[in-house]
């Protein structure tokens, strides 16, 4: 059973990726050639990795981008998904769609399959940065119309000590480099002079000032400010290269944002929220004359304002050059932000709706090539039929020159695609979650059902005459249920073999009729157990249980989302002693302890999360408290026998701990300390701190095999790692928990009935304890 258990809970887990996160890149979808006049000749993409909306719109360290922005460019805010992490934000930028889900089991560093790109697209691309974003878009390239130049972020450090900017600074050095090389070189500048062109910059500075010194803080603000001069110098020099020609066109944005406490990979508004500039050739500009402010920003324009979801962005820059929209891109063209005579934003955005039918047609015809057509259900706002309809009508509204009509059809065209596209990803997501969730109830029916027998009726004694004609219903009912099984996982079995579905949906299907009948046979157990259970008292007990166990589990997940909902669990675990027929044998100091215990966890749900504001005093004071606990056992449980080898043994360790415990506080402080006053961390001290931590899982194993030394031993060592991670409360939320705990484990000793020596000497070990902490 236990091996069966874990293969059906590893089942339970892989069924999420084919559920939840499958990959949207459709293969094989056709390109569309656009027809419209490109407005610009080259594009330059600055990537400010880690830059947030909020370092930009709030902070006038970026003085000439946000002069930029306010005057003849456009900003606002580019709205991310998760995972908020460097590859897929590079990828919704560069090539239109959110990550592929696969990518996880590398880390978001490498590409796990080949997907389309701006870059691809492109006559020719240039790209410096680090190897791992640079790299993404080079596999699968059969045009050779990529270059790129890296380097390894590794080899800088990234402590405080260390200047951020020198990430950058290799980026612009090399990019002043290439354009003095092409004044000499003939066949860079015959390049150069190409149209539909590309220059990437990927400036991981800021990410890394961000880790390491945090958003808000002047060595941020510093690299932030250093970015913006050198984006300045490197327009310039672009511009003095093609003489000012008016064909360039200059987008700056971020991959992700950034919490207050330097980290991003989740949904946090600081982290999805990122800023975009975007100016020069064909970029739409607005004469506010009344120079209206946005109030939801430090001086920005609030009319060249126009904001945009991420991966926007792609078929944006493919406009601005007419080259085909990458064909996995899901992004929508901003027309608001078009400098372009009407024809040309008519002809720009039917090449966005045309690309995204071929990407939604593809889906819909690769579903429907292996479906069982009797149970097709396809997507009825927008089939086949009206596909190739709407196609027609669109051109022939683009014959007649009424462009109007032909944005507002291609715009609706384009969600409906969307949606389209959407309905065919998750097709076999409803099936797919039914079978996964019978499949988790009847493992639990399954477990239920071994209690059952194992437990109930080991206890019962069962009638021994038993009525010939029940026996015989039952083995009937018993044979029935296992031929109609049989006869259904054939009939699916068939279905999944006929539609060419990948190997693991057997499992999936299968699996839920096997955990059923094996817990619904033999029927006669359950029947059994309903007489059993004829008594109402015990029915309504087993019902109070169920409906305890179903809110409990309802609040867990709630509070994956609310973590104030954990309080409430909680909250009614407090009361948990009180409903015991055996209450009586419990102190009135555990009776007062446990419930408190339960309450002062229940308040940690609704404080801040961890890592928005430090509090290190906090961190110390979790220590010093644990340091007195542990100080008043060895005072009044082991000094009073000192004379005893073992306790003397026992005593030596228990100090050992104490003073281990005592220097991690003493290097949490320092260190502290000295990162708030930006100095260097020490080496030897964090040294130290790696040998505290290697350590503490093995002092433990010195103690004795008494009880309630070890048990002291594992909480101190367990305290004592975790408060070297710890930056605010999380170290009194332990050492409420570690209490709480310990409290728990005294009342099950003393409620359960346990006759044997072991236990009775337990329950006195435990009795010591609580006597001198209670």
């Amino acid at each position: 059973m236990f091996v069966i258990g874990i293969f059906i809970h590893l089942v339970f887990l892989f069924s999420i990726f084919d559920i939840y996160f499958k990959s949207p890149i459709v293969n094989n979808a056709n390109m569309y050639q656009p027809l419209h006049e490109a407005p610009a000749d080259r594009l330059v993409l600055f990537v400010v990795d880690g830059l947030r909306a909020e370092s930009f719109v709030n902070y006038s360290t970026m003085p000439y981008l946000r002069s930029v922005a306010n005057n003849h460019g456009r900003w606002g805010i580019s709205q991310t998904r998760v995972p908020t992490e460097s590859r897929p934000g590079h990828v919704a930028i560069i090539a239109g769609f959110y990550e592929d889900p696969s990518a996880i089991a590398k880390g978001w560093k490498e590409n796990p399959v080949d997907f389309d790109s701006v870059f691809n697209q492109s006559e020719y691309t240039w790209c410096w940065g680090t190897y791992d974003i640079v790299d993404i878009f080079t596999k699968g390239a059969v045009k050779n119309n990529i270059f790129i130049e890296k380097f390894d972020p590794y080899e800088q450090s990234f402590s405080s000590d260390k200047n951020t900017t020198l990430l950058d600074d290799w980026v612009f050095k090399r990019v002043k480099n290439f354009f003095h090389k092409a004044n000499y070189d003939d066949n860079l500048r015959e390049k150069l002079g190409s149209r539909k062109i590309v220059f990437f910059l990927h400036l991981l500075g800021t990410d890394t000032s961000g880790h390491t010194h945090k958003p808000r803080t002047k060595n941020f603000l510093t690299t932030i400010k250093f970015v913006d001069e050198n984006i300045k110098e490197i327009e310039k020099i672009i511009k003095d290269f093609y003489n000012d020609d008016g064909k360039t066109t200059f987008l700056m944005t971020s991959d992700h944002g950034m919490t207050d406490w330097g980290s991003h990979g989740t949904g946090d508004d600081d982290e999805t929220k990122t800023p975009y500039v975007l100016w020069g050739a064909g970029v739409q500009t607005i004469q506010d004359n009344v120079n209206q402010l946005d109030p939801e920003t430090n001086s920005m324009s609030f009319g060249n304002r126009y904001d945009i979801n991420q991966a926007d962005l792609t078929p944006l820059m493919a406009t601005f050059l007419s080259i085909p929209v990458p064909v996995n891109s899901i992004g929508q063209l901003p027309i608001g932000l078009l400098e372009m005579s009407l024809p040309n934003k008519a002809k720009a955005i039917y090449s966005n709706c045309r690309q995204m039918i071929s990407q939604y047609n593809k889906k819909r015809l690769d579903v429907e090539a292996r479906v069982i057509s009797i149970l097709y259900q396809p997507f009825e706002p927008f089939d086949g039929k009206k596909v190739r309809e709407i196609i027609s009508i669109t051109e022939k509204l683009l014959e007649d020159e009424k462009y109007d009509k032909v944005i507002k059809l291609s715009e609706e065209i384009i969600h409906l695609s969307l949606s389209g596209l959407t309905y065919y990803h998750n097709y076999y997501q409803k099936p797919l979650l039914i079978t996964v969730t019978l499949s988790f109830i009847g493992w639990i029916l399954c477990l239920f059902r071994v209690l059952v027998k194992q437990k109930m009726f080991a206890q019962i004694e069962m009638p021994r005459n038993k009525s010939h004609s029940l026996v015989n219903t039952t083995k009937t009912i018993d044979v029935a249920m296992k031929v109609f099984s049989a006869i259904v996982m054939m009939v699916l079995s068939l279905m999944i073999y006929v539609q060419s579905l990948p190997v693991q949906y057997y499992i999936y299907f299968l699996m839920p009729i096997f955990l059923w009948l094996y817990a619904l046979t033999p029927i006669n157990l359950w029947i059994q157990t309903l007489n059993v259970l004829k008594n109402k008292r015990r029915i309504f007990l087993l019902g109070i249980e169920i409906l305890c166990y179903t809110l409990g589990s309802i609040a867990l997940g709630l509070a994956l989302t609310h973590r104030w909902v954990l309080s409430i669990p909680l909250l009614g675990m407090s009361l948990w002693p009180f409903f015991s027929a055996s209450i009586q044998n419990l102190p009135k100091s555990v009776c007062i302890a446990w419930p408190v215990g339960c309450v002062s966890l229940s308040i940690f749900s609704f404080m801040s999360v961890i890592g928005k504001n430090t509090c290190i005093e906090l961190v110390i004071a979790a220590g010093i408290i644990w340091l007195l606990i542990h100080s008043l056992y060895i005072w009044k449980a082991l000094l009073p026998n000192s004379e005893d080898q073992d306790v003397t043994r026992e005593l030596i360790i228990s100090v050992i701990q104490i003073f281990t415990l005592a220097v991690s506080l003493q290097i949490i402080h320092l260190q502290s300390k000295w990162f708030g006053e930006n100095l260097p961390i020490s080496q030897s001290l964090q040294s130290v701190c790696w040998i505290i931590s290697v350590s503490l899982p093995l002092i433990p194993l010195l103690y004795t095999k008494k009880f309630i030394n070890r048990l002291l031993g594992i909480n101190t060592a367990i305290l004592n790692f975790y408060l070297l991670l710890s930056v605010a409360h999380e170290g009194l939320f332990m050492v409420t928990l570690i209490l709480n705990v310990n409290c728990w484990m005294f009342i099950e000793s003393k409620l359960i009935n346990s006759g044997n020596v072991q236990g009775i000497q337990c329950e006195k070990e435990n009795h010591i304890f609580y006597h001198w902490w209670c």
